[in-house]
């Protein structure tokens, strides 16, 4: 299993020291997700409660996962929508990039139907996360 992948996250994401994921994702993705793994954030149009951001359906930064959900569990989300969440370090922050477009992401995956209903958490091959890495620095 790879530990670089593609994460969608709310719109108005910018350097959230979390990132959060459903109980059932993270059952299923806590043994594939340790320190150290990449995600490349996707920014969804769906908001957190209270939020009036416009999200912009493309990738707009990176982060590492810097701990677990148990580690996570002591922190917790700000706005406490996320049942897990993962303690994370801003690598390439929003203001610091170019968003890839659904459109441009869609043609690197060589996926025209992603991201799917439930689908919150892609991992990615080295060579896709690369290709997708390039085009977010510009």
């Amino acid at each position: 299993m790879t530990n670089k992948g593609i994460k969608l996250v709310w719109a108005g994401w910018d350097g959230d020291p979390t990132i959060g994921f459903s109980g059932r994702a993270s059952k299923r993705w806590a043994e594939h997700l340790p320190a150290g793994t990449r995600m490349l954030l996707y920014e969804t149009t769906g908001r957190a409660k209270g939020s009036k951001a416009k999200g912009t359906k493309s990738i707009v930064g990176e982060v590492e996962v810097a701990g677990s959900f148990e580690d996570g569990a002591a922190i917790r989300a700000a706005d406490e929508q996320h049942d897990s969440v993962l303690p994370v370090k801003v690598a390439q922050a929003r203001a610091d990039v170019t968003p890839v477009a659904l459109e441009r992401v869609r043609e690197i995956l060589e996926d025209e139907k992603w991201p799917r209903r439930g689908e919150s958490w892609r991992p990615l091959s080295d060579e896709k996360y690369q290709a997708l890495l390039t085009e977010m620095r510009g």
